[in-house]
C-alpha cells in the first residue's frame, strides 16, 4: 500500500513539472503528451491503473 501511494505521489510530481515545461516552452505538446504516457507506464506499472 504504501508503495502505491509513493509511485502515485511521484506520478503526480512528475505531471507538476511537466507542466511547468510546458508552461515554459521548454517542451512541445507532443511531447509532454508522450512523456506524461511514458510516466504514467513507469510510475503506475503493477498496481492495475491505467492514470491517477
Amino acid at each position: 500500500m504504501f508503495l502505491e501511494k509513493q509511485q502515485n505521489v511521484e506520478y503526480l510530481l512528475s505531471v507538476h513539472y511537466l507542466k511547468k515545461l510546458r508552461e515554459q516552452g521548454f517542451i512541445t505538446y507532443e511531447q509532454y503528451d508522450e512523456i506524461d504516457r511514458l510516466n504514467r507506464t513507469s510510475f503506475l506499472r503493477g498496481n492495475g491503473r491505467k492514470s491517477a
